[in-house]
C-alpha cells in the first residue's frame, strides 16, 4: 500500500514532514500509531534500509504490534525495523562482553524481591529500612535525572556514604539497579562514541515521550545523532513520575531543540462521544500546558457508561463477572480479549479474575480471565523461592540469587550470616558458592554461619531434584498449581515455557516478562485483568475500572508533604484519564460500599465508621470531576435490573 493512501490533515503532515525534529502531541485514540506507521512506510518505500530506523516504545507489546502492523501494510523490510524499549536496547548493549569489560558493570538487574535483600543488608547502617529506601530512591533519581553528570554528587555526607556502600554491594553481587540500565548505557555511548557496539540510526522515533526520564531522553538524542527525530506524547497521559518521568521535556522540546516542527492530534477516534466529554472534564482539573482539549470524532456513537456501587468487594466481583459473561453471550462475535478490567489494587483484580474464571467453568465457556500484575508477581515468598531456584539452576554462581535464597524465610534475611560470608569472600578472593561448598565439606569454618550453611545445603538438594527438568514439568516443580502467591508467575512461566523450555531461556524470558510484560492482544480469548498503568496503549470494546474508591483512586502517600500529595493527585487523575479512554464502546466504573476493617487498612483505603467489623468506603472523588455527561451512580442490583443480566 502506498504510504499516502487515505491520509489527510495532520496525519498526512506527520507522515510527510521531511524536516527534523518533529514533535507530535497526540491525545488518546487520535490515530498517532496510524500516522507514524505511514511515516515509517514512507521511509521504507523510498529504499531506506530498515536497520537504519529505530522506534522506541514504552512496552514490548507496543513494539511487537508496530512491527506486525507495518508488515500488514506491506511495507518492504518491515520485520527488520528496530522496535524496542529503551531498557531492552540498553540491556543488549551492556550485556556484550566488550562493554562489560569497559564499564565493569554486569547487566544483571535486581528485581523487586531481590532489592529487599539489598535493603536488609544496608538498613542497619543507614537508619532503618524506611530511611534506606529513601536513599535508594535518591540514588536512582540521581541516575534517572542525570545528576550523576554534575560534579560533587551526591551533596550530603550521608548520601555520599550510602553511595559508597551501595556501589560496594552491587559490585560484590555483580548486579545493577533497574534504574541504572539506561544511564549506564548512555554514559558508555558518551565515553565511547567510536565503539563498534554503539548503535547508529538515521531516523529515531520515540513514543510516549512524556513518560521518559531525563536519561532516557538524553539517550534518544544520542542515538539519533545528526539524523531525524520524532517525539510523540501527551502531557495529559503522563503517569510515571514514580519512575522519574520528565513530562516537562515534552512542553519544552522546541526550546531545547531549536527548529522543532509541531503537529497536534486532538480528535479522539477511539472513544464514544460521552466518554470523551467525561475525560476532557476530568483532566481539565489539572494545571495543563497550552494544548488543545480532547474532542470527539463527530461520527462516533454516544457510548454506554455505567457508574455502579456494590455492597462489598465480593458483590462487586460477582456482579461484574455476571455482566461480562452476559455481554459475551449477547455478542458471540466479540472475542474475550475485547474486555479489559482495570484495578488499582492487585487483590481486587485477583478477586474479579477468580470470579470470572468460576463463571467460565460453571457455564462451560471457552474464554478465561488472566491477570497481568507482573510487577507484583514475585511479591509472595513461594513465587520468590521458585524464581530463585530457576535462577540458580541456570547459573549456580549468581550471587544475587544466592543472597536471596539465603535470606528467604527469615525475618532478618540472615543478614549477619551473609555479612560473614561476604567479608570472607572479599578477604580470600573467593566466591560465595565456593565458600559455601568449603563450609559444607568441613574444609573451613566460619563462626555463626550454621543457619545459612544449612540453608545452602537445602539449596543443593532442591537443585538436584530439578536437574534435567525443562518446559512444563520444570514450571510445575518451581511453581506448583494451587500454591498461594504463585498464580501470576506460574501463568507467565507456563506461557513462556512453550517457546523457551530450557531453564536458561525460561529464566531470561521470565525476567523480561516481569520487568517488561507483553499483554495479549484484543483478539485473544482471554479477558485481561491488570492495573491502569499496564493499560497504556491498549484498547477494548468494554472497559471496567474497578475499585473506584478513595485511597485506591487516587492513591496518595499520607506521609508526604502537601505539595507532593498534590502532585500525586494530579498524576492519579491522569491515570484515571488513561483508564477511561481505553474503551471503544462501553465503560463501567465500579466500587464497593463496605469491606472488613483489616482489608481496608491493608490496602491503604480511606474509610469511615461502619458496623459488624466492616467500614464504610468512600467513592473516588474523581467521580465528581467527570462533568455533566456522567451518569448517576446506581446500585449493583439496580444496574442488573436496568441492563437485564
Amino acid at each position: 500500500m502506498p504510504w499516502s493512501d487515505n491520509l489527510t490533515g495532520p496525519h498526512l503532515q506527520i507522515a510527510a514532514y521531511m524536516g527534523s525534529p518533529l514533535r507530535v502531541i497526540a491525545g488518546p485514540g487520535t490515530g498517532k500509531t496510524f500516522a507514524l506507521m505511514r511515516r515509517i512506510t514512507r521511509f521504507l518505500e523510498s529504499g531506506l534500509s530498515p536497520n537504519q530506523m529505530l522506534t522506541v516504545t514504552f512496552t514490548r507489546t507496543a513494539a511487537s504490534d508496530l512491527v506486525a502492523k507495518l508488515a500488514a501494510l506491506g511495507a518492504p523490510g518491515a520485520q527488520n525495523v528496530r522496535a524496542c524499549t529503551l531498557h531492552s536496547l540498553a540491556f543488549s548493549l551492556l550485556a556484550t562482553a566488550e562493554v562489560l569489560a569497559l564499564t565493569n558493570r554486569v547487566a544483571r538487574p535486581l528485581l523487586s524481591h531481590e532489592m529487599k535483600m539489598l535493603l536488609q543488608d544496608l538498613s542497619d547502617d543507614f537508619g532503618g529500612k524506611k530511611a534506606t529506601r529513601r536513599l535508594i530512591r535518591a540514588f536512582e533519581s540521581y541516575w534517572a535525572t542525570l545528576q550523576t553528570d554534575e560534579p560533587g554528587w551526591p551533596q550530603q555526607p550521608l548520601e555520599q556514604q550510602f553511595d559508597v556502600a551501595l556501589r560496594q554491594w552491587l559490585d560484590f553481587h555483580r548486579a545493577l539497579l533497574l534504574g541504572e540500565l539506561v544511564p549506564v548505557a548512555l554514559r558508555f555511548i558518551r565515553d565511547n562514541p567510536h565503539s563498534p557496539h554503539v548503535p547508529s540510526f538515521t531516523h529515531v522515533l520515540a513514543d510516549e515521550y512524556q513518560d521518559l526520564n531525563r536519561a532516557d531522553q538524553a539517550l534518544i538524542d544520542r542515538l539519533a545523532g545528526t539524523g531525524s527525530v520524532v517525539v510523540v506524547g501527551d502531557p495529559d497521559q503522563s503517569i510515571y513520575r514514580f519512575r522519574f518521568a520528565n513530562p516537562e521535556a515534552m512542553a519544552d522540546y522546541s526550546t531545547t531543540h531549536p527548529g522543532t516542527h509541531d503537529e497536534v492530534l486532538g480528535e479522539c477516534r477511539r472513544c464514544p462521544q460521552r466518554i470523551v466529554a467525561m475525560a476532557a472534564a476530568l483532566v481539565s482539573n489539572n494545571p495543563r500546558p497550552a494544548q488543545p482539549v480532547l474532542v470527539p470524532f463527530p461520527n462516533n456513537p454516544q457510548g454506554d457508561v455505567s457508574i455502579v456501587q456494590h455492597t462489598s468487594l465480593q458483590a462487586e466481583a460477582t456482579t461484574l463477572s455476571a455482566f461480562l459473561d452476559w455481554y459475551l453471550v449477547q455478542h458471540p462475535d466479540v472475542p474475550a480479549g475485547e474486555i479489559l478490567v482495570l484495578a488499582n489494587r492487585r487483590r481486587m483484580g485477583y478477586l474479579i479474575r477468580d470470579s470470572l474464571n468460576n463463571v467460565a467453568v460453571q457455564n462451560l465457556r471457552l474464554w478465561a480471565a488472566r491477570s497481568f500484575f507482573y510487577e507484583e508477581a514475585l511479591d509472595e515468598s513461594a513465587a520468590q523461592e521458585g524464581f530463585t531456584l530457576l535462577t540458580l539452576l541456570s547459573d549456580p554462581d549468581d550471587r544475587v540469587a544466592l543472597r536471596t535464597w539465603a535470606g528467604l524465610g527469615s525475618a532478618t534475611a540472615r543478614t549477619g550470616g551473609w555479612a560473614r560470608i561476604r567479608n570472607h569472600c572479599l578477604q580470600a578472593g573467593s566466591s560465595p558458592r565456593d565458600t559455601f561448598n568449603a563450609l559444607l565439606a568441613g574444609t573451613m569454618t566460619l563462626p555463626h554461619t550454621g543457619a545459612i550453611v544449612e540453608r545452602f545445603s537445602e539449596l543443593n538438594t532442591r537443585l538436584q531434584h530439578l536437574d534435567g527438568l525443562s518446559g512444563q514439568p520444570l514450571v510445575d516443580a518451581l511453581f506448583p498449581a494451587a500454591t498461594a502467591g504463585c498464580e501470576d508467575i506460574r501463568g507467565a512461566a507456563t506461557a513462556a515455557a512453550v517457546d523457551h523450555p530450557a531453564p536458561v531461556d525460561l529464566l531470561q524470558e521470565l525476567r523480561t516478562v516481569v520487568t517488561q510484560p507483553e499483554i495479549p492482544g484484543d483478539q485473544s480469548n482471554i479477558i485481561r485483568v491488570m492495573s491502569p498503568h499496564k493499560s497504556k496503549g491498549l484498547t477494548a470494546r468494554v472497559v471496567v475500572v474497578a475499585g473506584c474508591v478513595a485511597g485506591a483512586i487516587p492513591t496518595v502517600d499520607p506521609d508526604d508533604p502537601p505539595e507532593e500529595q498534590l502532585r500525586q493527585i494530579q498524576e492519579q487523575r491522569r491515570l484515571f484519564y488513561v483508564a477511561i479512554t481505553r474503551t471503544t464502546e462501553a465503560l463501567v466504573i465500579s466500587g464497593a460500599a463496605q469491606m472488613p476493617f483489616g482489608d481496608a487498612k491493608q490496602m491503604n483505603l480511606q474509610f469511615g465508621p461502619g458496623h459488624g467489623g466492616n467500614v464504610t468506603l468512600i467513592a473516588s472523588p474523581f467521580l465528581q470531576e467527570l462533568g455533566p455527561q456522567r451518569p448517576q451512580t446506581e446500585t449493583g442490583q439496580a444496574w442488573r435490573t436496568r441492563v437485564g443480566f
